[in-house]
């Protein structure tokens, strides 16, 4: 958390596809390239969330994190 703006830095690694999808509580908040590295910025009203990363378009994931803020 820096001043008001939150934000939760993920990194992964083992991913095969050329993208990933990224869930936030259980909605996907982006498909972006799979180069082991996001930084999610959650809407403010938000005080904590769980995250986890699947390859684009499967159900192959990483383990769930969560996050408070």
């Amino acid at each position: 958390k820096v001043k008001t703006n939150k934000f939760a830095d993920l990194t992964w690694n083992g991913a095969t596809s050329t993208n990933v999808d990224v869930f936030r509580s259980g909605t996907l908040v982006i498909t972006t390239p799979n180069d082991g590295a996001f930084t999610d910025k959650p809407p403010k009203t938000v005080s904590s969330a769980t995250y986890k990363v699947c390859e684009a378009g499967s159900s192959t994931c990483s383990n769930e994190v969560t996050v408070f803020w």
